[in-house]
């Protein structure tokens, strides 16, 4: 199987300026091709960016001419200005949006993973003459929790009944402080504290790999500090994960409650064992009016690596077919 990792020759590093922002991508695949994006999600607050793509890219550029964006705050891309705005999801939206604007590489497919899931569905609905195809992976981010769908009572977990009165999900006791999304005290600065951080969102622990684990750790020591300083603490001691969920609304409503408005081909893929909950995909899928979904078996939240192959010749197939 070719990954980043064992066909340096099939891809090419490169860095853009976006916005006035240093912003680094992977390129790979032939221009005369259709343009498929990879819009990562969150930095686990080690900036774990487009690499987590690394059994991905290269199949896919067989077909597509594929582009994995690091995104603000993410891999070898520039912090945003504003170190407040560290992770805010909807100023990593608008850059990837530049992202595209800029290299003009529109209309073109799009798929994007947990938090990037929601960023593709927002340039879905500011941009959508830009987007010929939409993906969206085990994103939790646009399908929302409980608490913000009304007439919702519980769903399951991971074998646990969620209240219809939270946003926290069972596996935050394991990774996160009490009442927080900060990472417990390792689990962004030691390689097996990182393992078992990141490993946590897969089913198949082997694909976590030691080359996977040399880039985490690179990114680890370039980026902990910063999120330490801005995403630790201080900034947990003033909002709440409800509070922090606010970024994912527009027009002062979830993003889910727009999603009726696209009208493009969309493909809702999930988890059959997502730590965030299959119900939830299955009611964000209903929401489409022109949607497909498809749910992996033994696959948690980085299922595009726990079923990489049938990951591969599933986008192939939805994103290339007329």
């Amino acid at each position: 199987w070719k990954t980043l990792f064992n066909s340096r020759d099939k891809w090419k590093s490169k860095f853009a300026t976006i916005d006035g922002y240093k912003t680094h991508y992977i390129e790979a695949g032939k221009e005369n091709k259709k343009c498929l994006l990879l819009v990562h999600g969150g930095a686990c607050e080690v900036g774990m960016g487009n690499y987590r793509w690394y059994a991905n890219i290269v199949p896919l550029s067989e077909t597509f001419h594929v582009f994995a964006i690091d995104e603000l705050g993410h891999g070898y891309t520039d912090s945003p200005r504003d170190l407040h705005d560290l992770s805010h999801i909807g100023v990593r939206a608008n850059h990837v949006l530049k992202f595209i604007e800029t290299l003009d590489l529109g209309p073109l497919v799009i798929a994007g993973q947990s938090q990037g899931g929601w960023i593709v569905t927002y340039i879905a609905l500011k941009r959508p003459d830009l987007v010929e195809k939409l993906i969206l992976i085990d994103s939790g981010s646009t399908a929302g929790r409980t608490a913000e769908i009304a007439n919702i009572g519980s769903i399951e977990v991971d074998g646990e009944k969620i209240d219809g009165n939270t946003v926290d999900m069972p596996y935050y006791k394991d990774l996160f402080e009490p009442g927080t999304m900060m990472p417990k005290e390792g689990l962004t600065t030691t390689r097996d504290g990182v393992r078992k951080y990141v490993g946590s969102f897969f089913y198949n622990k082997s694909m976590v790999t030691e080359e996977f684990l040399d880039n985490l750790m690179e990114l680890s020591e370039k980026w902990h500090q910063l999120y330490t300083d801005y995403r630790g603490k201080e900034y947990w001691g003033k909002t709440s994960v409800a509070e922090q969920r606010k970024q994912l609304q527009i027009d002062g409503v979830h993003i889910r409650e727009h999603v009726h408005k696209i009208l493009i081909p969309t493909l809702v893929i999930w988890g059959k064992n997502s730590n965030k909950g299959l119900d939830l995909g299955y009611m964000l899928y209903k929401l489409f009016p022109n949607a497909q979904f498809h749910i992996f078996d033994q696959a948690n939240h980085f299922l595009w690596l726990d079923q990489w192959k049938d990951f591969n010749t599933l986008v192939t197939w939805f994103g290339s077919k007329q």
